[in-house]
């Protein structure tokens, strides 16, 4: 106790007492403390500035006995309720809390009373360690000089161990190299390095070689290391070692198959999304073992493991990560990657090329286009199938070693978070470049670049980007690069747009490299495809492609997954993206190759002479053949069907084209006009609809509007002149036009058949393999020659595409109404031309002598009509042909009728050469029609017949049976010219004699004729026209 400068205690000590505290008699030392705690709160807040550390007793005594106003008498009472109210919650803290200090006064004693015991007992015992020391150090030296001999022959002997041990590593790690067991050559590595490093060795220059050998064996092992794992991962070495039979099912050398059609089956029958669960087993089975626990062991019990190659894996990865390789190593396996996954392509096309040369000979120069691909006859598309199997196989073998490897990778690092894992290993990079190359092979097989684009989707693929305008005009600047890279960003977003758009395909990556003026492109030069490349190359890839991205679509970690693209979602965007458009161009260039290309004109002998264009008959044939490598008879699909139906707009425009060329070139300037005119004219297109549907009521109608456009037809210089009809070639292109698309029609609106509505969009998103198959498949190219199979096309078309289809076929109703309506108005303008021919040779028609000579006008109308008939009964049927001369009698009426107004005078004779030249021409309309009795000029006879009788004559016939279809300016000619011979005479006599006199009588009684005429109430005729 003395030694702690504390007096013992004499007499009573006080006992150490413990006692439980009770929740009542807690919160009252807790509210004590806490009334205390408020006290000083009130100090600091309320007194603060009054007492202070530095406060004098004497001052602010003196404070509170001044009066005046900085005094604080005035808080003199307060301050005593403050020291009062202290002293009591200072009262209250120690009863409370005195059963507390008495426990720490006891602890205290008895703490000071074992202190003083330890300090007795410490003293002695350095009092027995000073004397046994002092008796040691009398041998001391002795004992240290043998020690030191000891130890100098023990590391001798020790050293000497060493090297001959270390010696011997290097031949012994080159033994277990060749036998590829890595895990013990890293073992006696690590042995040697241990040695080599040991400190007595260390300085031996003599060791250094074995040093070096040491580390460069420990590189190669390294190399041997990685050069395995990628041997597994790209089985470079061996054969494929999948876990179903795919590849001899779809090997024609291998499965015996008896026929083309039954290999065929049993590779379109494949169960894709079975098989893709097959081919994921034994990753599957290999993930989920190596989360156990003892995984390790249970491979070192079982090496006969099914999981062999992944075994491997683990086994080597692990070994990398023991000689601290592992982030190098796993650097390397990312940067390979690209040409490796190359490699496999090159490798499957090489062995091809090798093995079938004279079959890829035979195809370089045909293009698939024209035949709708390989047909499944070509040897060579079994080879095509089988080679695609191969390369996708692989490509599904290389990224489930690399999913493993992830796994393993994560197995390893357990520790690690899920953000610093990914950047540890960049799967979704291996990711991305597998599937650049999958798009990069794909596409070299369906893009063909020879197909030339539109203007107009050559602009919509290939505008140049605006670059943004900069500030400075200049284009590079050194000094703006010397402070920061701001302006050198922006140089390279000028360039990546400028290099994008002169190099198509060309990219940069997100992270460009500024310290470097190299572009890093990892990309390959694209080596020829085996096969002139065509979408429909897309038979022999469609099934081998869709099971890799079937059996890829689980194998992306769910740690990178929202950054990188689904296989499912990869294939659907680059079919819909890439694909689609190439099936439209394709299908555009197959027609302007095949329709457009050919000369219009071109003529087909279809049967029994019918000719039509030879377009539309190869049209056909693509379309018929077109429907069936789309098979669209069995399953609708919005993407073919937009083809299709673009295919079909495209050819209605090609010969709404050739139609208009033919308005526009083949007609004078005056023949537009009126023939142009008259189809513009949609009244009487009404009437042309209604005429050729059998309605024979418009025929009148029609009549009148054709006159209209040719009202002074029948006098010299204001006639219908020879250029303004369809020459006689031209005629033949317009018949056999005609022809043709009514054969269009024959074949072409019973091809549609309606399905019921579906959004395909969206079902599209969630379909899987074998869906998808279905939904981008093509059939196998077949003879569509046979009638049979013709008769079962069909295009199934939802309600929308079905509307669409229905406009073609309108088009091509209209245009057939349009040609029909041209060959109608041709021959009208024709007979009304010649009949105003007839009139205008002369117009004074008082013969001599009778006539019976036919009007060489008339005659070359009746050769043209009988020309006409000839082509149009083996070109159109009796019912069409009819329908293009039906009302042809009315306009020969009418245009007889109208021609005598430029009669001035008449006798007998004159009118019956004018009915002889009539009875001739309804003779020959007659003949050309199947039922003449509808063909009658009985209005042009009984207009001419009335001539020769007299005015009483003819007003009695009136009364008597009616006018038929004659107008009262039509009685009045009648009128004019029963009187111009008398009158003409008459004025002959005025003119000779020079004398004037009165009306004469003829005169009177012409006068009063046609008052007479006035005054019938005579109903006007359908054909009645405002005749000038």
């Amino acid at each position: 106790m003395s030694n702690l400068n504390v007096n013992p205690v004499q007499g009573r000590r006080r006992a150490l007492s413990i006692n439980s505290i009770d929740p009542d008699h807690q919160h009252a030392m807790d509210n004590s403390l806490d009334n205390l705690q408020q006290d000083l709160m009130l100090i600091n807040s309320q007194w603060n500035k009054v007492i202070t550390e530095d406060s004098n007793p004497l001052k602010l005594s003196l404070s509170f006995l001044d009066n005046t106003s900085v005094g604080l008498s005035h808080r003199y009472q307060e301050f005593t309720q403050l020291k009062e109210r202290i002293g009591s919650h200072l009262r209250m803290v120690v009863g409370e809390h005195n059963q507390a200090f008495n426990s720490n006064v006891a602890s205290y004693s008895k703490t000071i009373s074992a202190l003083t015991d330890a300090q007795d007992n410490t003293s002695q015992i350095k009092k027995n360690l000073a004397k046994a020391n002092k008796q040691i150090t009398s041998q001391k030296e002795t004992l240290q000089e043998l020690n030191n001999d000891s130890l100098k022959l023990t590391n001798s002997i020790e050293a000497l161990s060493y090297i001959e041990e270390l010696l011997q590593l290097p031949e012994r790690i080159e033994e277990r190299m060749r036998r590829e067991d890595f895990k013990e050559v890293q073992e006696l590595l690590e042995r040697g390095f241990v040695l080599s490093n040991v400190p007595s060795l260390k300085a031996l220059k003599q060791l250094k070689p074995v040093h070096q050998q040491l580390e460069l064996q420990e590189h190669v092992l390294f190399q041997n290391i990685i050069e395995e794992i990628h041997d597994i991962i790209y089985s470079r070495k061996g054969g494929l070692s999948l876990d179903t039979n795919i590849l001899e099912t779809v090997s024609i050398s291998q499965n015996g198959f008896t026929s083309l059609e039954n290999y065929l089956y049993n590779i379109v029958n494949i169960d894709l999304t079975k098989q893709s669960v097959d081919l994921n087993a034994k990753l599957k089975e290999f993930m989920a073992n190596i989360s156990v626990p003892g995984f390790l062991q249970t491979i070192a019990s079982s090496p006969s493991s099914s999981n062999s190659e992944y075994i491997r894996l683990y086994a080597l990865i692990s070994l990398l990560k023991d000689i601290n390789k592992l982030p190098l190593a796993l650097k390397i396996l990312v940067d390979r990657s690209k040409s490796e996954i190359h490699n496999i392509v090159i490798t499957a096309t090489e062995k091809v090329r090798a093995t079938h040369p004279t079959l890829l000979k035979m195809m370089s120069s045909v293009s698939n286009e024209f035949n709708f691909g390989l047909s499944i006859k070509n040897m060579l598309s079994l080879v095509m199938r089988e080679c695609f199997w191969e390369i996708f196989m692989k490509f599904l073998l290389v990224i489930q070693k690399h999913r493993s490897i992830f796994e393993i990778v994560s197995s390893l690092q357990p520790s690690s978070s899920g953000s610093t894992f990914k950047n540890y290993y960049r799967f979704d990079v291996i990711w991305d470049k597998l599937l650049h190359e999958v798009e990069q092979l794909v596409s070299k097989y369906i893009y063909n670049p020879t197909l030339s684009l539109s203007t107009e989707q050559h602009r919509n693929i290939r505008n140049a980007p605006v670059l943004p305008k900069r500030k400075n005009q200049q284009l590079f600047s050194l000094q703006n690069n010397v402070g920061d890279n701001s302006e050198m960003e922006d140089y390279v977003t000028d360039l990546n747009t400028l290099l994008k758009d002169i190099f198509v395909g060309f990219s940069l990556p997100a992270t460009n490299n500024l310290d470097s003026i190299y572009i890093e492109d990892e990309s390959f030069e694209q080596d020829e495809p085996l096969i002139p490349p065509s979408v429909f190359n897309m038979k022999v890839l469609l099934e081998p492609f869709l099971l890799f991205v079937q059996s890829v679509s689980q194998l992306i970690p769910v740690s990178i997954s929202q950054n990188s693209t689904p296989s499912l979602t990869f294939f659907s965007s680059y079919m819909e993206n890439h694909f689609y458009p190439r099936i439209q161009l394709t299908a555009d260039y197959i027609f302007s190759s095949n329709v457009e290309g050919l000369n219009p004109h071109a003529l087909e002998n279809m049967e029994e002479n019918q000719y039509i264009f030879k377009s539309a008959v190869d049209f056909q044939d693509i379309f018929y053949n077109m429907l069936y490598v789309f098979n669209s008879s069995n399953s609708y699909r919005p993407q073919m069907a937009t083809v299709i139906l673009q295919t079909l707009k495209k050819f209605f425009d090609y010969y709404n084209g050739i139609f208009a060329s033919i308005i526009g070139t083949s007609n004078g300037k005056r023949s537009q006009n009126i023939i142009n005119s008259l189809l513009n004219d949609q009244e009487l297109m009404n009437d042309e609809q209604n005429i050729l549907s059998g309605d024979d009521s418009a025929i009148f109608d029609e009549c009148r509007k054709v006159f209209e456009k040719c009202p002074e037809f029948y006098i010299r210089g204001k006639g219908i002149g020879e250029d303004d009809t369809l020459s006689s070639p031209m005629l033949n292109v317009v018949v056999h036009f005609s022809s043709t698309v009514d054969w269009i029609l024959t074949w072409l609106p019973f091809l549609k058949s309606i399905v019921d509505d579906v959004d395909m969009n969206s079902q599209v998103n969630s379909m899987n393999a074998d869906e998808l198959r279905a939904y981008w498949s093509f059939f196998e190219y077949m003879d569509t020659d046979n009638s049979d199979k013709k008769m079962t096309l069909r295009i199934l078309l939802d309600n929308e595409k079905g509307s669409e289809f229905d406009g073609i076929i309108a088009g091509f109703k209209d245009l057939r109404l349009r040609l029909f309506s041209l060959l109608r108005f041709d021959l009208r303008i024709k007979a009304i031309h010649n009949v105003g021919q007839f009139f205008e040779g002369t117009s004074s028609w008082a013969l001599e002598v009778g006539s019976i000579e036919l009007n060489q006008d008339i005659s070359d109308l009746i050769s043209h009509m009988i020309t006409l008939e000839n082509i149009l009964k083996h070109q159109l049927a009796d019912e069409g042909k009819d329908r293009i001369f039906l009302g042809i009698d009315v306009v020969n009426n009418q245009a007889f009728i109208r021609g005598a107004k430029s009669i001035k005078v008449i006798n007998e004779n004159g009118v019956k050469k004018i009915l002889r030249n009539i009875n001739l021409l309804q003779h020959t309309n007659r003949n050309l029609f199947s039922d003449p009795s509808k063909v009658s000029m009985a209005d042009a006879t009984a207009f001419y017949s009335f001539i020769m009788s007299g005015e009483d004559i003819l007003l009695q016939e009136i009364k008597e049976r009616g006018t038929s279809s004659l107008t009262k300016d039509n009685l009045k000619d009648i009128v004019r010219l029963q009187f111009s011979e008398e009158m003409a005479s008459q004025d002959q006599r005025q003119n000779d004699s020079s004398k004037q006199g009165n009306v004469k009588p003829s005169n009177r009684r012409y006068n009063e004729a046609i008052k007479k005429i006035e005054a019938l109430d005579i109903q006007e005729s359908k054909v009645a026209s405002e005749q000038t």
